[in-house]
């Protein structure tokens, strides 16, 4: 792998459904939103999963202190508390075959360990790819810097593959949903730690003439086999192989990574593999990382997210995986740094934005069509689950404003969706339902944000809540306010006719007050003078201790001489037990904000 290895060791969510879309506008023209069509019955690809691997990182985690380790295994492994990696990939190392005949499938506990962990939180598919065979099967008698397997040894491999199959299910209960047969076997001459290489000619004899046979042998005929696993994007070494019968015949995944081809250090294009695909093959990105950078934060994370994004659309893969779910140092290679000398470890936004997808898009679900590009910056896919109905939609948003959607189902009805949110400061959070009017479901994506949105086909919407419509024209709906506010009806013209409004008479910090029992949301109209910043809200249960709360805004809709109108609604869901909300505004001019209209729900 290509990813780890030039640098081993080196370590509530959006939905705002803009309530009330109306009323929550206020006087003017409502912001254009982008439609994105859901269409039910545009079936894709099947999704096998999406994964991480631990291939000679197992220790990363095993060599842990409780509970650390067992944290990381459920923060990688378990859906409900965790991102649901249904996948891990390990691997057959060499030293499970040190001489001719010699066997000791025990040799890596650590990697039991982890798989057996894995597999109790509910991960079945279990794969394991091979970097190297034993030196003694080599043409170099060296497990690094490539070497071919030796054509007389071809046998003793394939017997080697089957038995670490049959091996560790009878000795560890662990079943192997596939095996690969190289890693990365086009880049391997110059590395230093296990590699091979493998050229078109030798997959297709390895897999026809010894591979099959053997399985069929050692009775584990039934585990799948991988071939390609090339360290850039491409299907070149397995075309021979999946174009001759015999051999095809034993290929259930072509693979491949998504690292840059040395020297030019470009990428290939993510584009299907037309000949895995006209075979009927399935077609998994095995592998990719950053390995020369450090970024834990949302840049990273929104990288990826578009990875995903440009795989699932442009190379229809079933499964995605990342190098690893936990390693040790500050780099890019894992979605968990862990420091194995204090047993803690750190988690970085790419291990939410690879769980805006793992967690809600489970094996057996396929891609269904939907509007890709709906806007510069923004990225959609729609997933669908056959059995149950159930739909999962991931919105990517890489660019510096917030994007209005409209997702407009066809072939099917939706009454409403759940969102969660990933960006700077929230980690998959829940906010509250968007809820369909007029045959859509209308939301706002934060600027650099990953959101995903789950709902059932043929659900319902939510039944309306009690909503507080204030105006603003007087503060008979408002608890308290500061000093410096006043309300102001000049220059109607400019507000879209908008009689009435908050601005302060100073330029300090001033807030105002609703209190309003069971509260769930709100929106607040607010016109700004080309002045973004300045505006934040608060909630509490009890007028004293208070939350800030993150929220999103519609992007500025130009209402005439510098002044532009937003609509403000919070991404979380408020805290349990919100009675009060404070709207604050700060700045140095007092004039450059004004509070038009807000509109706050309430449960019964």
């Amino acid at each position: 792998m290509i990813g780890n290895l030039f640098k081993k060791l080196s370590l509530t969510g959006l939905g705002v459904s803009v309530l009330m879309l109306t009323p929550a506008l206020g006087p003017g023209t409502a912001s254009a939103a982008s439609n994105v069509a859901i269409n039910w019955n545009d079936v894709k690809q099947e999704i096998d999963g999406f994964g991480v691997s631990q291939a000679a990182w197992s220790d990363a985690i095993y060599d842990l202190q409780e509970p650390a380790r067992s944290q990381i295994m459920d923060l990688l492994f378990r859906q409900d508390t965790g991102i649901g990696a249904s996948i891990l990939r390990g691997a057959i190392f060499p030293q499970f075959n040190p001489a001719p005949g010699q066997y000791d499938f025990n040799a890596r506990p650590d990697q039991v360990w982890v798989m057996q962990q894995a597999k109790a939180r509910g991960v079945n598919k279990l794969v394991a790819s091979t970097w190297s065979p034993p030196a003694w099967m080599k043409t170099n008698n060296s497990t690094t810097n490539g070497g071919y397997l030796k054509s007389e040894n071809y046998d003793d491999y394939a017997v080697l593959m089957s038995k670490f199959v049959k091996e560790y299910k009878s000795q560890f209960n662990l079943d192997l949903y596939g095996v690969s047969v190289a890693n990365e076997p086009n880049s391997m001459t110059f590395l230093t730690w296990d590699s091979s290489e493998w050229n078109s000619t030798n997959f297709q004899v390895f897999l026809k003439d010894y591979l099959k046979p053997e399985m069929i042998n050692q009775g584990v005929q039934g585990t799948k086999v991988i071939v390609g696993e090339s360290s850039w994007w491409s299907e070149d070494l397995v075309k021979d192989s999946l174009n001759d019968p015999a051999s095809a015949e034993r290929i259930d995944i072509v693979g491949g990574h998504n690292y840059p081809i040395p020297i030019i250090n470009t990428t290939m294009p993510t584009e299907p593999f037309a000949t895995a695909a006209a075979k009927g093959k399935k077609v998994w990105m095995t592998e990719v990382s950053d390995v020369d950078s450090y970024d834990p934060g949302i840049g990273s994370g929104l990288k990826f997210a578009k990875q995903i994004h440009n795989f699932m659309t442009k190379a229809n893969v079933n499964a995605w995986l990342y190098w690893t779910g936990a390693i040790p140092g500050n780099n890019d290679e894992g979605l968990i740094n862990v420091d194995k000398a204090t047993s803690t470890y750190a988690i970085t936004k790419r291990y939410y934005t690879l769980g805006s997808y793992s967690k809600y898009i489970r094996p057996g679900y396929v891609r269904i069509g939907a509007t890709e590009n709906p806007v510069s910056g923004v990225y959609t896919t729609a997933y669908k689950d056959p059995a149950t109905g159930k739909i999962t939609i991931v919105a990517v948003n890489d660019g510096d404003a917030s994007a209005e959607l409209n997702f407009v189902p066809n072939g099917f009805t939706l009454g409403k969706l759940t969102p969660y949110t990933t960006d700077s400061t929230l980690n998959m959070a829940q906010g509250r339902n968007v809820q369909a009017s007029g045959g859509s479901l209308h939301t706002i994506i934060p600027a650099k944000s990953v959101v995903t949105y789950v709902g059932q086909s043929g659900s319902t919407a939510d039944p309306a809540e009690t909503q507080l419509n204030d105006p603003l024209n007087n503060w008979t709906k408002t608890a308290s306010h500061t000093s410096g506010l006043a309300l102001d009806s000049s220059n109607s013209l400019y507000f879209g006719g908008d009689s009435s409004r908050v601005k302060r008479t100073t330029g300090t910090t001033e807030s105002f007050v609703y209190n309003v029992n069971n509260m769930t949301g709100f929106n607040a109209t607010i016109y700004h003078a080309s002045v973004w910043d300045g505006v934040a809200f608060y909630t509490s249960p009890d007028n004293a201790t208070w939350t800030r709360i993150s929220h999103v805004s519609t992007p500025g809709a130009y209402t005439g001489s510098n002044w532009y109108r937003k609509t403000y609604a919070p991404v979380p869901l408020l805290p349990t037990g919100t009675k009060y909300l404070k709207i604050e505004l700060s700045g140095t001019d007092s004039w450059e904000k004004q509070v038009a209209n807000v509109v706050i729900t309430s449960s019964p």
